[in-house]
């Protein structure tokens, strides 16, 4: 892997890509109404009632209310359309607390998106791909900087059932996850795109023989970066008791990946080491404001609803919600704000945000915090 990419995907997955580019600028956009979101995230509805297919126990998502409203079809290419008309470059694919490959035309999403020539973004798990999606992805030629991320968080089917609360203990779903990975790391040499596999790390998934044969297994499947990371439990939303791992835990944890990683890492995969807070204190800080999600990770939820942000994009939130896609187009939505009375507006927003119990993940606490740090608003932080 030449130096220049492997720095790329550093920053990539530790979240410290250049987001803003010129602060002046990304403000008089805003005031303007001109602002074109970094990259938009698209939540595909789930079929079925459950919106996700397995129950993790440290999830974030796990708060999500799941009322029954579901995107449909017509409207969510309808919706995507109107996002990729509009000039948006970057589509991701992925879930407050659903999967995107379980959405009934997640194929037919894709291949809009590869087709508008947009670089394409998929975190999943990948327990199910469907032939219409293997299909896009061979048949389309893909803009550079696409990915497919896949969340699997154990090295054997035991752990995998363990840590996912999986009732069929004999279940063999790593090993259909693996073959997924396979399949798709074929696709992979003829059509490039980066191919990662994650492995979040709780207190029952650290084992080191979990970790060395998953870095084997999705290694030969094709990954081109496998990345370790810790789960981040909010203030405001209660995890399984002794699942999330303790900083000194972590650290501990640490120093066995940074054994594996010298031994295994090459130049065609990369391992990645998350530390959470070795930027910012995120276990004790939920959330920074003012908030300015919206304008960069706009995200259209499961259930036909715009939202600032992945991490707010569920009906529990609507309170803070930009608005009804089922009823307004994205646009209206998007620049529906008061540009004269900017430091109102984002007060109002500020107090809306801090009822609503969301929290930021670590790309929204970076941004948030440069934007602050930056003083190109009047400081309006609470």
């Amino acid at each position: 892997m030449k130096v220049d990419k492997k720095k790329e995907l550093e920053k990539k997955y530790n979240f410290k890509g250049n987001y803003i580019k010129n602060f002046e600028n990304f403000r008089d956009e805003i005031v303007e109404k001109k602002i074109i979101p970094y990259q938009v995230e698209f939540q595909a509805p789930p079929r079925g009632k459950k919106i996700c297919w397995l129950e993790c126990p440290y999830c974030y998502g796990l708060s999500a209310d799941n009322n029954g409203d579901r995107l449909s079809k017509e409207r969510g290419l309808e919706i995507l359309k109107q996002i990729l008309d509009g000039g948006v470059k970057k589509i991701i694919f992925a879930g407050y607390a659903t999967d995107p490959l379980n959405c009934s035309y997640i194929g037919e999403l894709l291949d809009l998106t590869i087709s508008n020539k947009a670089v394409f973004g998929f975190n999943t798990k990948a327990l199910k791909i469907s032939d219409t999606f293997f299909n896009a992805l061979k048949n389309n030629k893909i803009s550079d900087g696409s990915y497919i991320s896949l969340s699997v968080d154990s090295g054997s089917n035991e752990t995998y059932n363990l840590i996912h609360d999986v009732k069929a203990q004999k279940a063999k779903i790593y090993d259909q996850v693996l073959n997924n990975a396979i399949r798709l790391g074929k696709i992979k040499e003829e059509n490039y795109f980066d191919l990662s596999a994650a492995y979040l790390v709780n207190t029952h998934s650290a084992n080191f023989k979990d970790y060395e044969n998953f870095i084997n297994d999705f290694m030969t499947a094709g990954c081109n970066v496998l990345r370790f990371s810790f789960p981040q439990p909010p203030k405001d939303i209660k995890t399984d008791k002794g699942v999330v791992p303790t900083q000194e835990e972590i650290n501990y944890y640490i120093s066995d990946l940074n054994k594996l990683k010298r031994k295994y890492e090459n130049d065609k995969c990369l391992i990645i080491i998350t530390n959470p807070d070795s930027d910012h204190d995120i276990y004790n800080k939920p959330r920074t404001i003012p908030c300015y999600a919206r304008y960069l990770f706009p995200t259209v939820g499961f259930d036909g609803w715009l939202y600032n942000c992945s991490q707010s994009s569920a009906p529990n939130f609507r309170s803070t919600a930009l608005g009804d896609l089922t009823k307004d187009d994205f646009w209206k939505l998007f620049y529906n704000y008061d540009s004269e009375n900017l430091d109102n507006f984002l007060n109002v927003c500020n107090k809306k945000i801090n009822d609503s119990g969301c929290r930021c993940d670590r790309k929204e606490h970076i941004v948030n915090q440069s934007v602050i740090d930056s003083k190109v608003f009047k400081d309006n932080s609470q």
